[in-house]
């Protein structure tokens, strides 16, 4: 919304409320343009972290993951992660069917753990979405890998500790179906992207320099564990909008 589209619409609302005590304020009295004193503190404070402030905030999160489902699973590097993905990929089962699959976003994170060389004994593919604009036939080509993938797996922009929650945002080449179509997801994250609560989140979506360039971009996806409802019957059940098992490893070298 235009500056000037929003002053009207604020002076519109007023109007309808009659709120005659109300002065005229500018727009950035309205909509701060700077952080004030509270999230500047937050801010540098979220900056200052060191190695054993950010382990800390590993261990919430994996407290925190067990209360929802969710298998955090530290790793010292990408080849750590490497074979826990593999051991994992070889013990599951295809939900539908015998053959196995694997859909990955194109994130620089995601690429260095070279799943498709380690995954190619097990006649497991993995199937990355073309970072480039594609046909409308290459798009639903990998939309039908997803849909026949038993593993996804995505990085994430955070990790919040107080409720295992993942945010991600959606991007060229990391699209929401990996996260949304296999059976299993898993999330691969640095540890330094783990961050507290959500009034952090907002306040680095808010003010950090970084992501006041990119934006939010078209959608930004929170994850708390795997799917999950109980409408029928009250009983609880995985699964049933989404991935029944949520995996999320750390990269803490």
């Amino acid at each position: 919304m235009r500056s000037s589209g929003r002053v009207e619409f604020i002076a519109a609302v007023r109007k309808a409320l009659n709120r005659k005590d109300s002065g005229e304020r500018s727009l950035e009295a309205i909509i701060p343009d700077a952080p004030n004193a509270d999230d500047s503190r937050l801010l540098q404070k979220i900056a200052d972290r060191d190695t054993r402030a950010h382990l800390a905030l590993l261990e919430r999160l994996v407290e925190n993951g067990k209360l929802v489902n969710v298998g955090v699973i530290a790793a010292k590097d990408t080849a750590s992660a490497d074979a826990s993905i593999l051991k994992l990929a070889a013990q599951k089962s295809a939900e539908w069917g015998d053959r196995k699959s694997v859909v990955a976003w194109d994130h620089p994170l995601v690429k260095r753990l070279a799943l498709t060389d380690r995954l190619r004994p097990l006649n497991i593919p993995v199937y990355f979405q073309d970072v480039e604009p594609g046909t409308v036939d290459r798009q639903a080509a990998f939309r039908k890998h997803a849909e026949d993938a038993f593993i996804g797996i995505t990085s994430a922009d955070f990790c919040i500790a107080e409720t295992a929650t993942l945010t991600m945002k959606t991007r060229p080449g990391q699209p929401r179906c990996v996260s949304l179509l296999p059976s299993i997801h898993i999330a691969v994250i640095r540890l330094e992207q783990i961050i507290s609560n959500l009034n952090e989140l907002y306040t680095l979506l808010r003010w950090n320099p970084s992501e006041q360039t990119e934006g939010i971009t078209h959608c930004m996806t929170f994850i708390t564990g795997p799917s999950k409802t109980a409408d029928i019957e009250a009983t609880l059940v995985h699964g049933a909008h989404g991935p029944r098992e949520l995996y999320i490893f750390v990269l803490t070298g």
